[in-house]
């Protein structure tokens, strides 16, 4: 397990006034969630359904899909360790530069894996693929007709497409429908980023029945806690009515990005996310994350660590105006 991915939060001491360095979305969890969510306070003193199996029927719904076709987890990443259970001594590629947890579901469970780019998944001989769609850390996207050509093309190779960040962009759309099509497609989702409830973790993997049965026989039982699933149910029957407008978000963005390249000494990369890298051209991001904290109680995500990626990163996502025009002039003061 890497600390520093997702958010790194819980190692700082002190107060943080603006947190930059995570991806969820910055207004908070909807009020009438956390309202919902408190109702059933009382009822953690009961086991949750060992599986969450009483949300497989409402994604079905909303997806148009067989409730057979879900099962829930303790969020995504919970996700992504069944899947490397599953493919146990296997072999794996990593798209990459990306999430560093399906490097380490990989090591947990002995997949011989490697970090390619995309343009080679179509040579690989691996047995198994992730993909992050949008990427994470760079907030690339892959079409639908990259995605659905590797498939048909590589029919004894398994793709795992993660979508964790799915609406956090405009530039395309999931490909959850074709998981009823393709037998060698398992969708990862997440409604801790969308929904700003990362605490609770609750994700879920969308796949063909008979590779969801083949995960669940391997899932521990009540790893979805109680809240977690009333959340689900609650967010599942107001999908809509609870998401955030993307659009908007993405007006946010293209604003605080224009500010930033007006910066010397910073590279800000293309994204179709509210996330993006920056690139430090002369400065180290580790000592820029220590003085943003120290100085002004703010934190930015050191996007270093990721593998494939060369330079000196950090990764914004982002925030209220106030917030975004408190880094900015911040990092105007600090170049």
């Amino acid at each position: 397990m890497l600390n520093g991915h997702g958010d790194d939060l819980h190692l700082i001491k002190g107060d943080i006034k603006h947190n930059f360095s995570s991806n969820v979305y910055y207004k908070g969890c909807p009020k009438a969630l956390l309202d919902e969510v408190s109702r059933y306070i009382h009822q953690i003193q009961s086991y949750p359904s060992p599986s969450a199996s009483e949300l497989n029927a409402l994604a079905a719904k909303k997806f148009q899909l067989n409730s057979a076709q879900f099962l829930f987890t303790n969020g995504a990443t919970e996700a992504f360790y069944l899947i490397a259970q599953l493919f146990c001594n296997k072999t794996a590629a990593i798209v990459a530069p990306t999430f560093s947890e399906y490097e380490d579901a990989c090591k947990i469970f002995h997949l011989n894996y490697e970090l390619i780019a995309f343009k080679d998944v179509k040579n690989t001989s691996a047995k198994l693929v992730f993909i992050c769609n949008p990427n994470n850390p760079n907030g690339y996207v892959f079409a639908k007709s990259e995605l659905e050509f590797l498939f048909q093309q590589k029919p004894n190779t398994t793709f795992v497409i993660d979508e964790a960040y799915i609406e956090f962009t405009n530039s395309i759309e999931s490909i959850v429908s074709l998981t009823g099509k393709y037998n060698n497609l398992i969708i990862v989702r997440s409604l801790t980023k969308t929904f700003t409830i990362p605490g609770l973790r609750l994700g879920y993997l969308v796949s063909d029945a008979s590779n969801i049965a083949k995960l669940l026989s391997l899932k521990m039982p009540w790893s979805v806690n109680l809240l977690a699933i009333k959340a689900g149910e609650f967010i599942l029957k107001n999908y809509d009515t609870l998401q955030f407008n993307v659009s908007e978000l993405l007006e946010e963005t293209a604003v605080f990005k224009q500010q930033l390249t007006r910066l010397n000494g910073f590279k800000v990369n293309e994204s179709n996310t509210s996330y993006f890298l920056v690139q430090l051209l002369n400065k180290s991001a580790k000592e820029l994350k220590q003085y943003l904290i120290e100085e002004h109680q703010i934190l930015v995500r050191d996007a270093t660590n990721f593998n494939k990626l060369e330079g000196q990163y950090i990764r914004l996502s982002t925030q209220s105006e106030e917030a975004n025009n408190e880094l900015i002039q911040v990092l105007k003061e600090w170049n």
